[in-house]
């Protein structure tokens, strides 16, 4: 059966968990009927009981029936039963009378049997269940608010990413446009040279400068380098705490106390003299690197009651990114407008600042044109706008991950709460009638049909009615790639193109596929036996862990094989997650193996052409054994041939995936169990690399991408030998041309 983890994808997330929740929901509804079906009965019984139980007092006259033998003494007036007397003379009574009585006695008991119907619903049905639909519905919103904020925020960081990325492309042609312009060759050779010589000579005189004494106090002089370091710490090491202004209603962040500061650089410098200290703190606010927070003036002050924020420029002086905590919501129109105030000034006097400092270290450095000058203005932007577009993209991919295991282990918990919802739900409605059939002999037969009811519900097939109804696509990661105007793909291995791949790797199949299945073939010997081969490919691992090895393996360029085989063993990955990068690597290309025009072709064949699952070899019919060698014949034929139309690098791809695994499976032909194993594995690796090779979106996809490997698998030598050969006449065609 489906599950929820391969059913409520889509491409921005949220559509499908809509699905999903949608239905989740409409269970907790369902719940709520159930609730009002149970209590619903447990009033009706509770009011049934007590009319039956005080069914006396609502017949007239019945006192006097049943009184009128008894007699009354004159002397003391109390009244005799002369009935009870008559019994026991043997005096005769009126079977009416009797029968009345004893009906009525039975309605009594009736009734209270009915009262503890309602007492047992109640304490056996309506306050479990109902307390278990209460915690259910909760953890349904939890699930739900989790994934939409992670969700909404991973669209945000999206929206931030992609704005990088064509604020860096904007970039780059503005840089090309001007180079095409203004240079030619030579003289683009020659400004080349020139900001070599510019680099060199910045990079002197920062060395120059930091080792100018930059910080003099009475007994300890700073050069830059050491200054940065102790800003450095401070920033990093000492715990920032926020402030709110008061008024207003502002709140700043990275701020200390004076004292805080002073206690800092006494441990950090190892200075015994406070006043040394506090001197240094006057330094930080002298130089701005710190701002008054609650105050005015210019004099530092060693005390908690004063706070001191940290400002941009101490961030940029220790070349450290600069974090203001701006996701902070300001609760006042006043307080934005002084926001934004605040804003645009720092954003006018940074931009003055860093155009006077390009100025002076271009004005300062030999041999520059003002063509030059522009030139290194805009290609130290497009690097700039390069550089945070590179960071984000990374950090972007790694939120990607994050957000996709996130999703994965509430889908697994999701199903396991609606599975227990319709266990539940069975559950209490066999309590239900248990307490209806164990009181009253007479609501036997509705009793049995009320079982029969409980006994028609079917929690397997009510979840497999969700999965199947309700699916949204399979997980189909779609890796965040870095996008290099001049070198695209040359920065990370997934979610790159195969063909881009390929001609980075220089090899026909991509590096870390090859050497993957390498990997897997020296590790095969030292395993115990088949079965633990086998669970190493279809047994389910952790994304987390698969997400861990990806990190290891995406963003480092690989020479050879080698490296890639020693970075899996200096890191002792386990042999199941290691077999499960090839599938997340498959997923995340931007094509699969097989496009979907192919795929769709394909689909027809087989539709045409079906596979025979048969593997007894049985056919009593001689002629429809005939029949079924002539389609497979057909189909396989067919089936190379619309392959045959793949790129070089996906056919060698899909034939060093299916040579490595019909490989493992003649091996396992030659152990124990022989076929049974064999067979075993053929079916359960079709069905893992199902959605590998297509990109499936509903269930009959993924249905054919198992057939089609299938195929891949049990006629690899077939299809793969007329594909080699179909090759090489095309090479001899192009060649001959």
């Amino acid at each position: 059966m489906p599950s929820f983890i391969d059913t409520f994808w889509s491409d921005d997330l949220q559509s499908g968990l809509d699905v999903l929740f949608s239905r989740l929901y409409h269970g907790c509804d369902q719940c709520d009927l159930y609730i009002q079906m149970f209590a619903s009965r447990m009033q009706y019984e509770v009011g049934y009981g007590k009319q039956l139980a005080g069914i006396r007092t609502n017949i007239d006259g019945l006192d006097t029936v049943m009184h009128s033998n008894s007699t009354e003494d004159p002397n003391t007036g109390d009244k005799s039963d002369e009935s009870h007397s008559d019994n026991k003379k043997g005096r005769w009574e009126p079977t009416t009378v009797v029968a009345l009585s004893g009906m009525l006695d039975q309605m009594v008991v009736e009734g209270k049997q009915h009262i503890m119907i309602a007492s047992n619903i109640e304490t056996m049905v309506l306050q479990p269940f109902s307390k278990w639909c209460t915690e259910h519905r909760e953890r349904v919103k939890f699930s739900e608010s989790l994934l939409s904020k992670n969700v909404k925020n991973f669209k945000k960081s999206r929206i931030y990413v992609k704005k990088l990325e064509n604020d860096y492309f904007s970039k780059c042609r503005a840089l090309e446009d001007f180079k095409n312009e203004n240079f030619n060759d030579e003289e683009l050779a020659a400004a080349m040279r020139a900001l070599k010589i510019q680099k060199k000579y910045i990079s002197d005189r920062e060395k120059e400068k930091d080792n100018q004494i930059f910080i003099k106090l009475n007994t300890l002089e700073l050069d830059h380098k050491s200054t940065r370091e102790i800003i450095i710490a401070l920033l990093k090491d000492l715990p920032k705490s926020e402030f709110r202004v008061p008024l207003i209603n502002y709140t700043l962040n990275n701020t200390n106390s004076g004292r805080e500061i002073t206690d800092f650089l006494k441990t950090a410098l190892s200075i015994k003299d406070l006043d040394e200290a506090e001197a240094f703190g006057q330094e930080l606010l002298n130089l701005g690197f710190i701002k008054y927070c609650n105050g005015v003036g210019t004099t530092f002050v060693n005390s908690k009651k004063f706070q001191y924020q940290w400002k941009p420029y101490a961030y940029k002086y220790a070349r450290l990114s600069y974090s203001d905590g701006s996701n902070n919501v300001l609760s006042s129109s006043l307080t934005k407008d002084f926001e934004n105030n605040v804003s645009t000034y720092l954003q006018d006097m940074t931009t003055k600042i860093s155009q006077r400092a390009v100025s002076n270290e271009t004005n300062g450095s030999p041999n520059v044109n003002e063509k030059e000058r522009i030139f290194f203005k805009l290609l130290k932007e497009m690097e700039d706008a390069d550089n945070k577009y590179y960071k984000e993209a990374f950090k972007m991919d790694s939120l990607r991950c994050s957000v996709e295991e996130l999703v994965i282990d509430h889908l697994s918990f999701m199903e396991k709460c609606e599975s227990d919802r319709l266990k539940a739900i069975k559950k209490a409605t066999l309590d239900f009638c248990s307490t209806m059939g164990n009181k009253i002999t007479s609501l036997k037969l509705s009793s049995e049909k009320l079982l029969d009811f409980e006994d028609s519900i079917d929690p397997s097939a009510d979840m497999l009615a969700l999965l199947t109804n309700y699916h949204t696509g399979v997980f189909h990661p779609r890796a965040i790639t870095y996008n290099n105007y001049y070198n695209p793909g040359s920065f990370q291995n997934f979610g790159i193109d195969l063909e881009t791949r390929c001609r980075l790797d220089k090899k026909v199949v991509p590096l870390i596929i090859s050497a993957v299945l390498t990997y897997m073939d020296s590790v095969y010997p030292d395993m115990i036996n088949d079965k633990i081969r086998t669970l190493t490919w279809i047994s389910p691992v952790k994304l987390n862990s698969t997400h861990q090895l990806r990190s290891l393996l995406n963003k480092r360029q690989f020479s050879d094989e080698k490296e890639i085989l020693e970075l899996l063993k200096v890191n002792d990955v386990e042999a199941s997650t290691v077999a499960s990068i090839v599938k997340l690597y498959l997923l995340e290309l931007p094509q699969p193996l097989i496009p979907k025009d192919l795929s769709e072709v394909l689909s027809e064949l087989y539709i045409q052409f079906p596979l025979d699952m048969d593997k007894s070899g049985d056919n009593e019919n001689c002629d429809n054994e005939l029949q079924v060698d002539e389609n497979k014949h057909k189909r396989i034929t067919g089936l190379f041939t619309i392959l045959s139309s793949l790129s070089k690098t996906h056919l060698a791809t899909l034939d060093s995936i299916a040579t490595h695994f019909h490989r493992l499976i003649m091996i396992l032909k030659m152990g124990d169990n022989k076929e049974d194993i064999a067979s075993t594995f053929t079916d359960s690796i079709s069905q893992e690399f199902a959605s590998c090779i297509i990109q499936a979106s509903t269930v009959e996809d993924n249905d054919l991408g198992y057939k089609i490997f299938y195929d891949l698998l049990t006629n690899k030598e077939h299809i793969f030998s007329n594909l080699k050969r179909q090759g090489s006449k095309k090479d001899l065609k192009s060649h001959s041309k």
